[in-house]
């Protein structure tokens, strides 16, 4: 974090009585699904060296620094900065004993903006808004103030409309029409009379209440127009340090969505402090105005890290499956979604035959091994090392029980999944990856047969689908514990029973003390903890099909709770095609192995509606029984903000958000969220995440790099084994999953 390696530069300086090529930290910077600049001027979190930084003051009377009384002048001041406009400035002097003073100056948020090196001004970038602390170093003292920036935006039409940038992922990764362009004189007259509310305009999609990570494509707003044939819309959002206003006129008729601009987003998300965001929607068709329609949302201080992997079904990367509905071929693949694109990437599987077909698959936490099956057949496993341009080595045997195998989190290792998903003639066991042979452990019950197992991050634990042995019953999630040097399992648990369906695809949060994983409430009697309906190829039953909804359950008390805002029970939408029972129709939960913001994050597959864009029976993703190659099927990727250190039997979750890059013409699904392939010692980095080591931090050209040697303290999603390790430990900072993390939103 920012602020925990500028105490460190801020400790150096008060050693030494002022500043000598002190480092510059590097500012919170997101794995950005988005990609794309962040607005953060990464040199500027500590302004500069000696020369920049320090004000010289002059003054005839000689002051002890370690005995004077320091201050600042003028203290805790707010500046009002117009995007576009002129920067207004603040001059801060520091005085001891009432005395003006040489100091050495220092901000602790340089996106926010810097002290100019001759005058002492300082004056803001005017790209976010927010909160720093200034402060001053005279020998052994310092003092701080802050300066709030407010930031206020008014935009009328984007520069850019009509050229959305249209990829696999759709229109700005989101789908729609991309930004409108300016509104005419009248309309905007329009926009200045009262507004009519109507009932019947509301809200389809993002949902109320909803949590944001950083980082993140911006959302394209959706909602229900009702009768009215809307001409343009007004987009306002307030929070403490921005506030934008936004008009823009109809890209499509009928006009049903619209994005938040990219630009926008990125304000919007790095100025916020925490507190709530207010987003308001009015509408003008012909000369009225409409609305407004309102909803709140929650940023969280925090970036998602790492890559998801996903089943794709009527891909566009590649073409190696026959027939479509129409005839043709299409893909099978597995996909990545990752930094710098609004589209995924190709991971597994090719053009060419069904061989090159690669679907069925599991990622080690580490991010460093994927394993899947052969599309023309499924008891052929490739393993591929993620590290290494995705090199292919065939496991052996080849007779499917490597399949949805749980992958130790290195990836060094694989505990069989024995269930009708996999090869349920054998019973499970560990294995060696990527060679395939067996591992020989102890502890194991007898005839054991785990369905979809899972390691925790810390790989002390082992959930799975109590499939097959001692006290087994088809249903239960149970779990086991894992001494990985000796080959030791021990201690086998039952988590949950359900009352009504079976228990499958479990997940731990990154704490290891609690599992994420799905009932499966409705079985299409043809797959065990599939997603399909009963019979794809007819339209008359095409809607039979599993339903699902994702728990949580609390491994030490084994108290279990369905997580409804996750699942959408009370606020996602009814609308035709068999969407009325969307709540139920959430699959395969993952949860991301690092603590981001406060939260932990899970990526689902639903097949809710995806507000207008996606609206087609639920259960049409099949491209060889449906032509989804013009009409955005609804089985999608879906992430939700989970609380940390929740009390057992509470829920959790916050209401999901459809994932940006995916795409939007294909059948997604199971995804796997890991952190990315670590980086080797002396790589330059950008958090501790990222590095074989552990830690990221400067080296001996200042830049940031990777490195193995613990800093006095760990900053955020730096290594850890205890909470003391890590910097702001006192400020709700602990150690989580063997990371540095703020232990919940601030």
């Amino acid at each position: 974090m920012r602020s925990h390696r500028l105490e460190l530069v801020l400790a150096a300086i008060l050693a030494t009585g002022g500043v000598a090529g002190a480092c510059s930290s590097q500012p919170e910077e997101p794995f950005d699904i988005a990609g794309g600049d962040t607005g953060v001027d990464k040199d500027s979190s500590v302004i500069g060296d000696a020369d920049e930084d320090t004000q010289f003051n002059i003054d005839a009377t000689p002051i002890d620094p370690d005995a004077a009384a320091l201050a600042i002048e003028p203290v805790d001041k707010i500046l009002d900065v117009t995007v576009g406009g002129t920067l207004p400035t603040i001059a801060y002097v520091a005085k001891a004993s009432g005395t003006p003073v040489a100091v050495a100056w220092s901000i602790d948020r340089g996106e926010l903006g810097k002290i100019d090196v001759s005058t002492g001004v300082f004056t803001p970038t005017g790209n976010l808004g927010g909160k720093a602390t200034i402060t001053a170093t005279y020998g052994a003292k310092k003092a701080t103030t802050t300066v709030t920036v407010r930031l206020k935006m008014t935009q009328n039409g984007e520069t850019a409309a009509g050229d959305a940038g249209v990829g696999s992922g759709g229109a700005g990764g989101v789908g729609g029409e991309g930004p409108g362009g300016p509104i005419d004189a009248t309309t905007k007259a329009t926009f200045d009379e009262p507004p009519t509310a109507d009932a019947k305009v509301k809200w389809l999609y993002p949902y109320d209440k909803t949590v944001w990570p950083r980082g993140l494509l911006a959302p394209l707003l959706q909602w229900d127009a009702a009768t009215y044939s809307f001409d343009a819309v007004k987009i306002t959002i307030k929070e403490t340090a921005f506030e934008y206003t936004g008009t823009f006129a109809k890209t499509a008729t009928p006009f049903i969505h619209h994005p938040i601009p990219q630009d926008v987003w990125k304000k919007l998300t790095y100025s916020n402090g925490g507190e709530p965001v207010t987003v308001e929607l009015t509408f003008a068709a012909g000369g009225k105005v409409i609305g407004p329609i309102k909803e709140s949302w929650i940023i969280a201080k925090g970036p998602l890290k790492g890559t998801v992997y996903y089943d794709s079904y009527g891909t566009k990367l590649a073409q190696n499956y026959c027939c479509t509905a129409t005839g043709g071929k299409f893909g099978g693949a597995t996909l990545a979604i990752k930094g710098g694109s609004t589209d995924p990437t190709l991971v597994a599987g090719g053009n060419g035959a069904e061989e090159k077909c690669r679907v069925c698959h599991s990622v080690s936490a580490s991010g460093s091994t994927l394993i899947t099956q052969w599309g023309n057949n499924y008891g052929k496993t490739g393993a591929f090392d993620l590290k290494a341009g995705y090199t292919e080595t065939a496991m052996a045997p080849e007779d499917g029980r490597f399949t949805y195998g749980g992958l130790y989190p290195d990836g060094s290792m694989l505990f069989s999944n024995a269930s009708p998903a996999g090869n349920a003639t054998l019973t499970s066991a560990l294995y060696a990856v990527p060679g395939g042979a067996a591992i020989a452990a102890t502890g194991l019950p007898t005839n054991l047969r785990a369905a979809l197992p899972s390691f925790s991050p810390d790989g002390k634990h082992l959930a799975f689908g109590f499939y097959d042995g001692p006290g087994a019953d088809k249903k239960s999630l149970a779990a086991l514990d894992f001494d990985a040097p000796a080959k030791a399992f021990s201690s086998l648990m039952t988590l949950h029973t359900p009352t009504v369906g079976t228990a499958v695809w479990s997940s731990w949060l990154p704490t290891s003390d609690g599992v994420i994983f799905e009932v499966e409430t409705v079985n299409n009697g043809r797959d065990f903890a599939g997603t399909r309906s009963q019979c794809d190829s007819s339209a008359t039953c095409s809607n039979v099909g599993t339903h699902g909804e994702i728990w949580w359950v609390d491994a030490k008390t084994k108290t279990a709770t369905r997580l409804d805002k996750l699942n959408g029970l009370g606020h996602v939408p009814v609308g035709p095609n068999a969407h009325d029972g969307d709540s139920t129709l959430n699959y395969e939960p993952s949860v991301s192995p690092v603590v981001s913001g406060g939260y932990a994050w899970v990526v689902f597959v639903s097949r809710r509606m995806y507000g207008n864009v996606a609206t087609i029976n639920p259960y049409w993703s099949d491209p060889r029984f449906h032509d989804i190659s013009k009409t955005p099927t609804t089985k999608k990727l879906w992430v939700a903000a989970i609380d940390l250190g929740a009390a057992p039997g509470t829920d959790p979750s916050h209401p999901a958000f459809y994932l940006p890059a995916q795409e939007l013409l294909a059948g997604n699904s199971h995804g796997y969220w890991v952190v990315d392939p670590c980086k080797a010692e002396g790589t330059t980095c950008e958090t501790g995440d990222e590095c074989c080591g552990g830690f990221c931090q400067p080296g001996t050209d200042g830049k940031l790099t990777c490195t193995n040697k613990p800093p006095v303290c760990a900053a955020e999603y730096e290594k850890c084994e205890k909470d003391a390790d890590c910097c702001g430990v006192g400020v709700g900072v602990k150690c989580l999953g063997g990371r540095c993390a703020e232990s919940g939103p601030k």
